[in-house]
């Protein structure tokens, strides 16, 4: 008897989701708003008022013009920190609002 190709659905979920864009870009914009609010901390969380993902476009809204502009300067860094949290490059674009 031939042996099963066995793996934890982590695993399965990780190759689904990678094999089908349309797919990842709804299954990560689900839980964006979650990894904006652990990497960004409570400071930045507490002023932002909305968080969405679409295409590989970020769009934050805040609260606060001067944490607008300091968002704005760092938006480098920020496409950085969230795809590393989401653990591949699906942030292209990141827009504040």
């Amino acid at each position: 008897m031939g042996r099963h190709n066995d793996k934890n659905i982590r695993e399965v979920l990780s190759e689904f989701v990678s094999s089908n864009e349309r797919f990842a870009n709804g299954y990560f914009s689900s839980g964006i708003e979650d990894v904006w609010k652990k990497e960004m901390g409570p400071v930045i969380a507490g002023y932002t008022t909305k968080v969405k993902f679409y295409e590989g476009v970020l769009k934050v809204y805040v609260k606060s013009a001067p944490l607008k502009h300091e968002l704005l300067h760092g938006k480098e860094k920020i496409i950085s920190i969230i795809n590393e949290a989401l653990g591949k490059p699906m942030i292209r674009e990141v827009e504040i609002y």
